[in-house]
């Protein structure tokens, strides 16, 4: 069924209400299409969550191998350096 069919569908059962019952089916249509809303921009949120912590796991990971080569470093300079760096980065804490 296409949705131009359904809305006329939709259309013809609200002509069919009876004049007293519109209020309550007006409410009922905009409740219905709020908690449409709602889920929606929960769902998204949850996508959201979702993507932040796989960059967090992903900084995580690249942090550590940051770790393992600044280890392998021979020169504490680099190391001071490294470091620096580490330091000046948003959200990462030492």
């Amino acid at each position: 069924m296409t949705a131009t069919k359904q809305r006329l569908d939709l259309l013809t059962e609200i002509q069919a209400t009876p004049e007293e019952y519109i209020p309550e089916l007006l409410n009922f249509v905009r409740l219905f299409r709020q908690s449409m809303l709602t889920k929606q921009t929960s769902i998204n949120t949850w996508d959201n969550a979702i993507n932040q912590i796989n960059k967090i796991d992903q900084n995580q990971e690249n942090i550590t191998q940051l770790f393992e080569s600044w280890a392998e470093l021979d020169d504490e300079n680099e190391q001071k350096e490294t470091l620096k760096i580490i330091e000046s980065l948003e959200n990462v804490s030492i």
